[in-house]
């Protein structure tokens, strides 16, 4: 009784990042932070060597103005990222639908109400099959269940 109650409070999405050890978690975030401080280090004095060590004497303007610029992107896209953080981080905002009955969706795909309990109950994959005009879902070992709603009339 107590495997079946457990089976129904488990969610149907499988959370990968959940399953792997904390180790490797930590280990992938530290990794992919490092690689990125890296590859920035290796862009900003590519562009220094370019444009700064390399360019004539009436270019080093351009250096000034691509820093000036790319500190005003970050200020814009902190601030935007702070309004939205201030505007949205406590609210809903998404509505949530009523709870329907197995009766009404199974009215709205045009399945039984007997038939919605045996797909609400299965624990392995239901696939839709076109069959003589027909969509049904297929249950392995089970007798198909048509989908009413796409049938052609």
């Amino acid at each position: 009784m107590e495997k079946e109650k457990d089976l129904d409070n488990q969610s149907p999405v499988y959370e990968a990042k959940h399953k792997r050890p904390l180790l490797v978690r930590i280990l992938e975030e530290v990794f992919a932070f490092v690689c990125t401080i890296i590859l920035w280090f290796f862009i900003i004095i590519t562009l220094y060597n370019k444009l700064y060590v390399n360019a004539n004497p009436e270019e080093h303007h351009v250096l000034i103005i691509m820093a000036l610029v790319s500190v005003a992107a970050i200020v814009v896209l902190a601030g935007w990222q702070f309004y939205n953080w201030f505007r949205f981080h406590n609210k809903k905002r998404r509505k949530e639908f009523p709870t329907q009955s197995l009766e009404e969706v199974g009215r709205l795909y045009g399945i039984s109400e007997k038939n919605m309990e045996r797909l609400q109950n299965i624990r392995n994959v239901a696939v839709v099959e076109f069959r003589n005009h027909r969509y049904y879902y297929c249950i392995d070992g089970e007798d198909p269940i048509e989908i009413g709603m796409l049938h052609k009339k």
